[in-house]
């Protein structure tokens, strides 16, 4: 993608202005065609969005919003919730904020219906069959218990040390492929070997009953949510794993191309409070 240069950005905003009625900002840089059809996905055509600006960092977007005039342009900042998501701690009260109900944006967009589709259409089955070899609910809980377990280590560490690595160490390293089949899958041992490093790494900086009581509440905590694996990074985790899955049943489609194609298909609802923060920030509310 065309990458603008800072100087210009001010200009291109001006320019989009006449073409939509609110203007979005987001975190990720070349993310902007993802969030555009995200967003007009959601919207179902209430709200017109011809382009998004990525200001490069949740820093960046929160300190937008705060500085932002809404009497002067209608906008909308949008954040992931991260590792302050998985801690438990509240999003920052600034009008026009809208901070994602989940680790990041990837987890709204796995949809079991989705994921059905796009496997029959590139295995040439019928959904209802696609939906029986993705077996979804076997996934989930062949991935949900080591990996909400390491989120929690991972929101524990980074609570008593942020400079330890968490998600920076992705998925990959922690993955198996096995030779006799060629299919990865989630190594459980070596996701518990990170979960224990991450803990270990923050009894260093407080007593070990410090970080086992923080780990346990932030677990249980976790485990209450109606999806725990939301706490789950879907951008480093959960779309490669699943995307390992999909390559297992021999639906093989590059992963940004998958991104772009859950978004658009399955249950729209699951964007229902990104749509009606949109609808608010673009009604001037």
């Amino acid at each position: 993608m065309l990458k603008w240069p800072e100087r210009a950005k001010s200009a291109l905003r001006k320019l989009f202005e006449p073409l939509q009625e609110i203007d979005v900002y987001v975190e990720d840089e070349n993310d902007e065609a993802f969030y555009r059809c995200l967003l007009n996905s959601a919207a179902n055509g209430a709200v017109k969005v011809a382009r998004v600006f990525s200001l490069g960092g949740r820093s960046a977007v929160v300190n937008a919003a705060i500085a932002h005039d809404k009497r002067t342009r209608r906008a909308l900042f949008i954040v992931d919730g991260d590792l302050p998501w998985v801690q438990g701690k509240p999003v920052p009260a600034i009008v026009g904020l809208h901070c994602h109900d989940a680790y990041c944006i990837e987890n709204l967009i796995l949809c079991e219906k989705a994921l059905a589709f796009i496997l029959s259409q590139e295995v040439v089955i019928t959904e209802e069959e696609a939906a029986v070899r993705l077996a979804y609910d076997n996934w989930v809980a062949s991935v949900e218990a080591p990996l909400v377990e390491l989120f929690s280590a991972f929101a524990t560490g980074n609570e008593f040390d942020p400079t330890v690595a968490t998600v920076s160490q992705k998925v990959g390293v922690m993955c198996t492929k096995h030779r006799s089949t060629a299919v990865t899958t989630l190594d459980v041992a070596k996701v518990k070997q990170a979960r224990d490093k991450a803990l270990k790494a923050a009894a260093e900086v407080v007593d070990e009953a410090t970080v086992s009581a923080t780990h346990g509440r932030t677990l249980a905590r976790l485990k209450t949510l109606p999806q725990p694996l939301r706490a789950v990074s879907g951008k480093d985790f959960l779309l490669p794993l699943i995307d390992f899955h999909l390559q297992s049943l021999g639906c093989r489609i590059k992963r940004q191309s998958l991104r772009i194609r859950l978004v658009v298909a399955g249950d729209l609802t699951r964007y229902a409070p990104l749509s009606a923060a949109l609808c608010q920030a673009a009604s001037g509310l």
